[in-house]
């Protein structure tokens, strides 16, 4: 009887050391994944708030290229790693070009190699919304699409939103991060 006791007890350690480890790896595997879904929305975010500095470098509007894309406010940014980094449109995070590649080059794997390169569990897309003012600027507002209201018809930035889905163990994860980028110009 004493050792049918002892067994039980050590069984009983033993689970929870063995619970304990799974729980620790499940949760490693979920942070691992939330610093790349991270680390993509921050990419998307900077890549933004770069446009709007170059438009203003060259004397264009400091949404050029951004809130003035064809069919809507929703895009992906590309790089093949020569030219500039673009946004191209795209109609959802589920549209094919969302999808991010990872990078033949081990530098660089999760650039924004969306038109090359081996394809990943994460997908994303930029959404762009004008930030809007009265005519006197007392009150802002930010759009709910891609023009400014008739009573906040001054368009004084634009709030910039990067949302990065992906699946894991079956289960579709999502995060999203955005930041306002004023025109100070």
């Amino acid at each position: 009887m004493e050792m049918l006791v002892v067994f039980f007890i050590i069984s009983i350690g033993l689970y929870a050391a063995v619970a304990l480890v799974m729980s620790n790896v499940t949760t490693q595997e979920y942070d691992a994944d939330h610093i790349v879904a991270m680390n993509l929305a921050r990419e998307m975010l900077e890549l933004a708030q770069n446009k709007r500095d170059s438009n203003w470098l060259t004397s264009a509007a400091f949404d050029d290229g951004m809130l003035s894309l064809p069919g809507g406010c929703t895009a992906v940014p590309h790089w093949d790693g020569t030219d500039f980094p673009y946004f191209e449109p795209a109609s959802s995070i589920s549209d094919a070009n969302a999808k991010v590649n990872q990078s033949n080059n081990p530098a660089s794997q999760y650039m924004l190699t969306n038109q090359s390169g081996t394809s990943t569990r994460f997908s994303r897309l930029l959404t762009f919304a004008p930030i809007c003012a009265k005519p006197d600027h007392s009150e802002t507002t930010v759009s709910p699409g891609c023009t400014c209201l008739a009573a906040y018809p001054d368009k004084v930035g634009m709030r910039a939103k990067a949302d990065i889905q992906w699946v894991t163990k079956g289960r579709t994860r999502k995060l999203s991060v955005y930041t306002d980028l004023y025109d100070w110009k």
